[in-house]
Parts: structure tokens; sequence; C-alpha cells
């Protein structure tokens, strides 16, 4: 699994009023609003001005939000905009970003320059659903960088807590607030606080949790412990195979180019079935590792895309100790 080693993060632009309707490449906007009318006051001719230059439009939000849109642009501007709901969008951080690839890729870039509004989902999260959701903002400014997109996270500053506005100042390049468009002071390098995310080491596996070594020729075996371990915790049928799926493409590169053998442990936790992969002797350069669309030439970064992909959130550390990934996929039937 070779680590994903783009790092071109765009320049900021000499004037960044005018960095939203450039033609060049990314950029990446806060809007940090506090009524209906400081939002409508951003967002609306962030969208017109698209409409002008013959960008895609695209808004992801609320149905609030969408509905204040229409009102204020007017049927003529609104229909020129695909909406999508929030709430389908924002499941999971991967899974928006494997969202925003293929839609991208295959829709929007090639009618012409993106230009998207988006409206994150930042209540109702665990800890560790918000710090990969903070890591995603991030990574956006690397995954996206060089490419024909004006993307707008609009976030409200008087609802969200102040950790997570203090930390869009530094997953953003550009603030947009009541005072216009301004750079941001503690805009941090992605790759940097990609690495403060995986600052605390992963908690030991609880005593109750299961366990199994496996070492080459094994994963068949392998594959039906995980199983069974789903059914027994009550795993949904349609998150199964992919957790399997997950897990042992893990092994299988534990086996093939770490240590050569590793130990696994399940266990049911707050609402998820984690697993554990470790590779006692094996060490990854962890560099946004599988946040990196596949590429015929880093066969490594296709399969952790993969992996992360088919869970809901996947940690990684790893060191001189050995390299040990976490993998955590929803138990109950919500998305």
């Amino acid at each position: 699994m070779n680590a994903f080693t783009g790092t071109g993060i765009p320049a900021a632009p000499a004037d960044p009023a005018r960095a939203a309707t450039d033609r060049g490449g990314l950029t990446h906007q806060a809007l940090l609003y506090r009524s209906d009318r400081d939002f409508a006051a951003a967002a609306v001719p962030f969208l017109r001005d698209g409409r002008l230059a013959g960008d895609v439009l695209v808004v992801i939000a609320s149905a609030a939000a969408r509905c204040l849109l229409r009102e204020q642009l007017g049927a003529a501007d609104a229909a020129r905009i695909e909406f999508i709901d929030r709430a389908e969008w924002f499941r999971g951080p991967m899974q928006a970003l494997a969202s925003y690839h293929d839609r991208a890729r295959g829709d929007w870039w090639p009618r012409g320059r993106l230009r998207l509004l988006a409206e994150p989902v930042w209540t109702g999260r665990t800890p560790l659903e918000t710090c990969e959701w903070k890591r995603h903002e991030a990574v956006l400014n690397v995954a996206f960088a060089g490419t024909p997109t004006a993307l707008m996270c609009a976030y409200d500053a008087t609802a969200l807590p102040g950790h997570v506005l203090f930390d869009a100042a530094r997953t953003h390049p550009e603030l947009v607030d009541g005072d216009g468009v301004r750079q941001s002071g503690s805009f941090t390098d992605p790759a940097a606080f990609y690495a403060e995310c995986n600052g605390r080491p992963l908690p030991r596996p609880p005593d109750t949790a299961a366990r199994r070594g496996f070492a080459g020729g094994e994963l068949p075996g392998l594959r039906s412990f995980l199983m069974a371990e789903a059914a027994r915790h009550g795993l949904a049928r349609d998150r199964t195979l992919p957790f399997v799926l997950a897990a042992n493409e893990v092994a299988t590169h534990v086996i093939r180019h770490g240590g050569g053998e590793g130990v696994l442990w399940v266990w049911a936790e707050d609402g998820e079935l984690v697993c554990d992969v470790d590779d006692p002797k094996g060490e990854l350069e962890d560099r946004f590792l599988g946040y990196a669309p596949p590429r015929s030439d880093r066969s490594g970064d296709g399969a952790m895309w993969a992996v992360r992909r088919l869970c809901h959130i996947v940690e990684i550390r790893s060191g001189a100790g050995g390299s040990s990934i976490r993998l955590h996929q929803r138990l109950g039937d919500d998305g």
C-alpha cells in the first residue's frame, strides 16, 4: 500500500475576491454565516457568477437552504443548478469524497468548470466522525488540486461548536463572511493537518474482542471467522460483505507486502462493528493513504481506496513498532 504522494496546494490568488470566478484550478472557501441573510448574501452571487461564466452549478444542502436559494435566485437561475440533499451525500467522509470523484470525472468536469456550494453535516456526529470530517475538508485541497473546481463550504457560525469553526479556517485557504473574501491566516498544510488527526494512538481492543492470527494460506478461514463475527454482532446483511472484503484486503497486504503474518481483532462498540488488523513487523507511509483515486501505476493506492470506500471510517497508525488499521462499519440500518 504505497502512500499517495501528491502534495501540491494551489498558490493563494493575488485577488481572492475574484478567485471563485477564476477559470484556473481549485479554490476552496469556507462561508461563515450568522443568518439566512448572510448565507444568501454570499451564496447567491457565488452561484450567479457561475451561471454567467458557464460553470456547472451544484448545491449540496439542507431542504431549508435549498428552498432559500431557489427563492433568492428565481426560477430561471435555480433551474440551472443541480440540487442534492446533504443528508444523502454526507453519509460518511470517504463516501462523500468518492462521490465527488465519481460525479466530477464522470459528469461535472466534462461539461466545464465545477462550482459547488456544500453545507456539510456536523450535528449528531461522534468525536471520531467529527475528526474524520475535518480531515475530509483538508484532504479536498489535495484531492482536487489543479482541477477546474470552485468549492464553497457553508458553516453556521451561530450553531456549530467553536472547534469546528476554528478548524474550518485551518482547512480552507479562503474565508467568506460579512467582510467579504479573505485569505485564511490559519490555513494549515493538509499533510500536517492529516497527521494531527493521527496524533493519538488507537485504544487497545477490549478484552472481549474476538482474536485470530493469520498468515499465508489462511485467508479462507479468516473470511469465515469474519462472517461469523459479523453475524454474531448483528451487522446488517448489506454491510457484511463489504466489511469482510475490506478486512481481507488489509490482511492480504500484510501477508504479501508487510510482515507476512498478523493478528486480527473484532468487537462491537458504540453502534459499530470494529476490526483491527495488526501487522507487528510492517510499516506504512500513511500520507493521504487511500484517499487517492486508483491509478494503474500505484496498485496499493487503489487497494486502500477500495478499503476506505467499503467502510464507514478507517483509521491507520504506523511506525517502527508495526502498523494497525482499524475498520469501522455501522451496525444499524442508518446510512
